[in-house]
């Protein structure tokens, strides 16, 4: 009886249909009457609305009185949907008992989610959590997150900062990394020459340690001396340095590129195979078998499954296999010398960043079912290169001090 007290309580609905000339009538008799009439609709000499269940006894009492006709279209609400299954008790009970399980399982944690790690592992943090007294199947509302916060930062000094928020049966960690600070590293630990790295005419030349040896306007050779490491003082003391220098020469540059007359393209196609996974407190169940997709391309799409409004601790993930075709492009001789020198303008761009190009002559073949280009550049580079030396001069590290 309580339980049918309650149930009533809830509010329930009843759509209506008058007839009558007047049946405009009945809104201003049911105001007066304390009856509200939802969604009134006319048309001709027919009338809908909706009204309370507890005020349709009312309602029927006035349309007597105005001489219409009213007809019942529908009811609505859980009272009519229980009375209506009232034979079906063992559904009802399922259903009832099926509510209160999802609502004692959602008192646990029975997921634990980490984000923003890169250097500490998820085992490291899940077993700092776990000294903390969170894991899965805990009562989640026997945890205080600050606690469990500072547990985690102390555990791991290269987490500065992190934060646990627990939503239903989920508990969120998220953690930020401590910076590593950047070490200077410095290039002047050693003596080294500045040599040639290839043949060329010198058009300018920077010097910032060592001592000059080439100048501008001479042509030199790979492997020539540009810059030396003997560093004579004013007082004829020669030590030795670490060497730094930028030599712009005229010199030439050389870069070949290919393009095949036939491309073999893959392509995904359709689905060939879907197949289905359940995670139930953090278990696989499969149903299905991914046999004979091995090496597909996959999507995989994962959903979380609620119960009304309340999170389950079960999750569907479903990976679709897709199908792949193998697509041959044949290209015309034009067509292929368009995509051979896209190839080359990129391989220009990366390789020959900071060079001025003087001349660019091309040489065009079609060679092994392919499109070859050969550019030759005359151009001004930085030819300067390190090399180490041996010597008996006392090495004297003034780089730090210039």
């Amino acid at each position: 009886m309580v339980l049918l007290r309650a149930i009533r309580k809830f509010p329930c609905y009843v759509d209506f249909c008058l007839e009558g000339i007047f049946c405009e009538k009945l809104l201003t008799y049911a105001m007066k009457n304390g009856i509200n009439i939802m969604f009134p609709k006319k048309s001709g000499y027919v009338m809908h609305g909706s009204v309370l269940a507890s005020d349709y006894k009312k309602l029927r009492i006035i349309v007597r009185r105005l001489g219409l006709k009213m007809r019942i279209e529908k009811k609505r609400g859980i009272y009519f949907t229980l009375k209506k299954h009232r034979n079906k008790i063992g559904l009802a009970a399922g259903a009832a008992f099926a509510a209160i399980f999802v609502l004692f399982l959602n008192l646990f944690v029975w997921e634990i989610n980490i984000s923003g790690n890169r250097e500490v592992s998820n085992e490291e943090i899940i077993a700092s959590l776990e000294r903390s007294g969170l894991k899965i199947g805990t009562l989640r509302k026997s945890h205080d997150a600050r606690e469990i916060e500072w547990n985690v930062l102390n555990d791991n000094k290269k987490i500065a900062w992190a934060t646990v928020n627990i939503q239903g049966c989920c508990a969120n960690v998220i953690v930020t990394e401590t910076k590593k600070e950047t070490e200077m590293k410095y290039d002047d630990d050693k003596p080294v020459n500045i040599i040639a790295a290839k043949y060329g005419v010198i058009r300018k030349m920077d010097v910032f340690d060592g001592q000059g040896v080439a100048k501008v306007g001479d042509a030199v050779m790979k492997g020539d001396l540009l810059v030396s490491a003997v560093f004579e003082d004013r007082h004829g003391k020669l030590t030795l340095k670490h060497s730094r220098a930028r030599v712009m020469a005229e010199t030439d540059y050389k870069i070949t590129v290919e393009f095949p007359l036939k491309q073999i393209i893959e392509t995904t196609g359709e689905s060939k195979k879907t197949v289905k996974e359940i995670v139930v407190l953090g278990n696989r169940i499969p149903i299905g078998s991914a046999r004979g997709c091995e090496g597909l391309p996959a999507k995989k799409e994962e959903k979380e499954l609620y119960f009304l409004w309340i999170r389950l601790p079960i999750k569907e993930i479903c990976t679709e296999y897709l199908s792949v075709k193998q697509n041959t492009i044949t290209y015309t001789a034009e067509q292929a010398k368009d995509g051979a020198f896209q190839l080359l303008e990129e391989r220009e761009q990366e390789e020959m960043k900071g060079m001025e190009i003087i001349s660019r002559k091309i040489n065009e073949e079609i060679a092994s079912g392919k499109y070859i280009l050969t550019a030759t550049y005359d151009c001004v580079m930085d030819i300067a290169e390190e090399q180490d030396i041996l010597s008996d001069i006392p090495w004297e590290n003034t780089d730090n001090i210039s």
